[in-house]
C-alpha cells in the first residue's frame, strides 16, 4: 500500500517541503530510500526500524521503498525520520490518519522524537505550502509555535504522534506494551542548570526569558508574514539579562580615545581595529559591546531567530532580541567563518548578522579566512557555491578586531623595546592585507595603561550612559537614511546626508590627500564624520567632525611609519 505524508528539510537557512512517499509492497524484505538522501538520511532505515519495533508496532517484513520528492533536490539531516516511520505504519495499515499532516523530527531507537536544527524555518515553509497541522518534537514546541499560522502539535514519541493523527473513525487499537528496556543513561533533567559558563561567540547569549511580556512592542513579523509566509509571534521581553556578566564600560580605565572610537563605531555600524600591546585593554573593551548595543527590531529579530534555529544546538524559546556578539578563535577554518560544508551550514559571519563579529589577534587568522570577509563587509551577504548547490547567507555584521603591533607586542610603543628580529614586525602587520585594511573605518592605538589610572577615584562613564547616546545617534541615522546606518551609506546618498559646506568640502579633500586615502577610504572618512555629527545631534558635517574622523584614520599610517624604522 502507498502512504504519503509531508515533512521538511533544510537548504541553507531555508526550509524546503518534502513529500515522503512510502510503498509497502509484497516481495522479499528490503528497505531502500531514494531521492538524493545524504548519509544521515540513509541511516534513517535503522533508526526507523528500531523505533517502530521498540514502540510496540510490527515492522512489516515486506519490500519498503521510500521516495523523497522532489527527487532532484538534495536532502540532508535527520528531520525526516518521523515522517518516514509514520508513513511505514500507514502503508502497512497498522494505523490510520485523516486530514493533511506534516511531521518533523528525529527518532531514537526507543521511539522517542528528538528536536532537529532549523525547526522554525521548516515549519514556516510548511505553512507557506498551506499545511496547517504539523507534529513536532515536544522539546521544540515553543520554537515551532513562533509560526502563528500553523498549529504545532508536540509529540515526545511515535505513540503520541499516532494519537495526534488518529482519525475519529478509526477503531481502537489494541494496546501493545513496548519491549522491556535497560536504561543505563539518565536523560537530562528539564530545567536543569547550565553545566558550565558560556563563552562569548561560542554559546550565543541572546535568548529571551519566556513568560515576560513587553507591552510597548507590537506583534513582530506581521509585515514580513504578509509577503513571505506565516507570521511569527513574540515570546519574551525585548532586553533581559541572560545570565552572563558582561563587563561594564566603567571597568575600562585610561583609554579615553579607544572608548570614544568604540562609541562612534557602534553608533554608526563602522568597522573598528584596536592596536596595542598586551594588557592595554583591547579585549576588555570589546567585551563591553553587548551591553552597549540596542536590542534587535522586529524584522531583525525574526532573521536572527531563524539563524539561531539553524545553527544552534539549543531549542529556541522565543524571538532573539539581543544582538549577536561572535568571537571565533583564530584557528577557525574558511568554511567555519563564511559557511559551507556538506549541508551548507551558516558560518560565524552569518551568525553575527545584525550584530558584531569580534576577531581577536587579527593577524593570527589564516589569510584566506580574512580575505573571505571582504565581500560581506561591502555587500552584507555571503554567496556559497558548491558542486551542484548554491545559496546566499546574510552577513550584515559589524567588524571589530584587535591586534598586537608585532609578535612580542612592543613595536612602536613609546618607552618599550621591541624584541622581534628585523623585519618581523612589518611582516606581522602585513598579514592584514591592504584591501581589508581599507574596509575598516576606524583605527585606534591603545597605549599601555598607567598603573595610577587603574586606582584613581574618578569613575569613567558606564555602559548605560554611553548606550543612551549610541541609541539616540542610531535613531537619527535610521530615520534620515530610511532604515540604514551610516556605515552602509555610499555615493550620492552619503553626500546628500552629509550636507557639507564649501569649507567642509575643502577640508575633506585636504584630509584625504594628507592621509593618501583611496576613494573608498575617503567615503569611509565621511561616513565616520557623519556619525560624529549624529552624536552631536548636528544636521550637517562640520570641519571639526571631519578632523576627529581623520584622527581615527591616521593610526594606520603612524603604525606603518613606526614599523618601517
Amino acid at each position: 500500500m502507498l502512504a504519503t505524508v509531508h515533512s521538511a528539510s533544510l537548504y541553507g537557512l531555508e526550509g524546503r517541503v518534502i513529500r515522503v512517499e512510502v510503498d509497502v509492497a509484497p516481495g522479499l524484505p528490503g528497505f531502500s530510500i531514494v531521492g538524493l538522501a545524504d548519509a544521515a538520511l540513509q541511516e534513517a532505515r535503522e533508526r526507523c526500524r528500531g523505533a517502530i519495533r521498540n514502540s510496540g508496532f510490527d515492522f512489516p517484513p515486506r519490500r519498503i521503498t521510500v521516495n523523497l520528492a522532489p527527487a532532484d533536490l538534495p536532502k540532508s539531516g535527520s528531520g525526516l525520520d518521523l515522517g518516514i516511520a509514520l508513513a511505514i505504519l500507514l502503508g502497512s495499515e497498522q494505523v490510520r490518519a485523516a486530514g493533511r499532516w506534516a511531521l518533523v523530527g528525529e527518532l531514537s531507537l526507543g521511539g522517542e522524537v528528538r528536536r532537529v536544527p532549523g525547526l522554525l524555518p521548516m515549519v514556516a515553509a510548511l505553512g507557506r505550502r498551506g499545511i496547517r497541522r504539523v507534529i513536532v518534537p515536544a522539546e521544540g514546541l515553543e520554537e515551532a509555535r513562533l509560526v502563528t499560522d500553523v498549529e504545532a502539535i508536540p509529540a515526545a514519541s511515535i505513540a503520541e504522534a499516532i494519537e495526534a493523527m488518529r482519525a475519529p473513525r478509526s477503531r481502537p487499537r489494541r494496546t501493545i506494551d513496548p519491549p522491556a528496556r535497560v536504561e543505563l543513561a539518565s536523560p537530562p533533567m528539564v530545567g536543569s542548570a547550565d553545566p558550565g559558563p558560556r563563552v562569548p561567540g561560542h554559546a550565543d547569549p541572546r535568548r529571551e526569558v519566556p513568560g515576560r511580556e513587553d507591552p510597548g512592542r507590537s506583534d513582530p513579523g506581521r509585515e514580513h508574514a504578509a509577503q513571505d509566509g506565516p507570521a511569527v509571534a513574540p515570546s519574551g521581553a525585548a532586553a533581559l539579562t541572560d545570565g552572563l556578566a558582561w563587563p561594564d564600560l566603567a571597568d575600562v580605565r585610561g583609554q579615553a580615545e579607544a572608548r570614544r572610537a568604540l562609541e562612534i563605531a557602534l553608533a554608526g555600524g563602522h568597522g573598528l581595529l584596536m592596536i596595542g600591546p598586551p594588557g592595554s585593554g583591547k579585549t576588555l573593551l570589546a567585551r563591553t559591546i553587548p551591553g552597549l548595543l540596542p536590542p534587535l527590531g522586529d524584522d531583525e529579530a525574526l532573521e536572527a531567530t531563524i539563524v539561531d534555529s539553524v545553527a544552534s544546538d539549543l531549542a529556541v524559546a522565543g524571538l532573539v532580541r539581543r544582538r549577536p556578539f561572535r568571537a571565533p578563535h583564530h584557528t577557525i577554518s574558511y568554511a567555519g567563518m563564511v559557511g559551507g560544508g556538506p549541508r551548507l551550514s551558516p558560518g560565524e559571519a552569518t551568525r553575527a548578522d545584525h550584530g558584531v563579529l569580534f576577531l581577536d589577534e587579527l593577524p593570527e587568522f589564516d589569510r584566506d579566512v580574512l580575505e573571505a570577509l571582504r565581500q560581506p563587509l561591502e555587500e552584507g551577504r555571503v554567496a556559497i557555491s558548491r558542486a551542484g548547490r548554491a545559496t546566499v547567507f546574510p552577513a550584515r555584521f559589524q567588524l571589530v578586531a584587535a591586534m598586537n603591533p608585532c609578535p612580542c607586542g612592543q613595536a612602536g610603543v613609546e618607552g618599550r623595546v621591541c624584541r622581534c628580529r628585523t623585519g618581523v614586525a612589518a611582516r606581522y602587520a602585513a598579514r592584514v592585507s591592504g584591501p581589508l585594511r581599507d574596509r575598516i573605518d576606524l583605527w585606534v592605538m591603545l597605549p599601555p595603561v598607567p598603573p595610577a589610572s587603574l586606582v584613581q577615584d574618578d569613575e569613567p562613564e558606564d555602559s548605560a550612559t554611553v548606550a543612551g547616546r549610541i541609541v539616540a545617534a542610531r535613531c537619527l541615522a535610521l530615520e534620515r537614511n530610511r532604515g540604514r546606518l551610516n556605515g552602509r551609506l555610499s555615493g550620492r546618498t552619503l553626500l546628500a546626508v552629509a550636507q557639507l559646506s564649501t569649507d567642509a568640502r575643502a577640508r575633506l579633500v585636504a584630509l584625504a590627500e594628507l592621509e593618501e586615502l583611496s576613494g573608498r577610504g575617503t567615503e569611509r572618512l565621511l561616513r565616520v564624520a557623519r556619525t560624529i555629527a549624529d552624536l552631536d545631534a548636528s544636521g550637517s558635517v562640520d570641519e571639526h567632525h571631519l578632523a576627529e574622523a581623520a584622527r581615527f584614520r591616521s593610526p594606520a599610517r603612524r603604525l606603518a611609519d613606526r614599523l618601517a624604522v
